[in-house]
């Protein structure tokens, strides 16, 4: 019961509809808002992806060039430093992927919680 209650007061300093009318639009509203997010988080997925891609061919092609001029000694070494800032790119975009799928699992997530506590009341 203080725990229900405690949940009400929550809602309530967040601004939630405090009627059942109210309710359903404010989901609705909400539930369009996650989609629209998801959406755009999946389409930002989706660049990182590509973009991983086209980075990961420079490497390979840089790693190909490295090899076939062997020979010459300085541009070999830079052109394997140049190959890892490309692989700490290829991080760099991996953990922002990830970062951005756990804003999705955690919005969706709150998403649940919040529908829960909804029904209940």
């Amino acid at each position: 019961m203080e725990r229900e209650r405690k949940s009400y007061q929550e809602m309530e300093r967040l601004g939630y509809p405090k009627t059942i009318d109210g309710n359903h639009a404010f989901i609705k509203a909400c539930d369009e808002d996650l989609r629209k997010m998801i959406d755009q988080n999946h389409g930002l997925i989706k660049a990182h992806d590509e973009e991983m891609e086209r980075i990961k061919q420079m490497a390979d092609d840089m790693f190909t060039m490295e090899q076939e001029s062997m020979a010459d000694c300085f541009p070999h070494k830079r052109r394997k430093i140049d190959k890892l800032l490309l692989m700490s790119e290829i991080i760099n975009l991996r953990h922002n992927k990830m970062m951005n799928e756990m804003a999705l699992l955690e919005a969706d997530e709150r998403m649940s919680i919040w529908r829960k506590s909804i029904r209940k009341g």
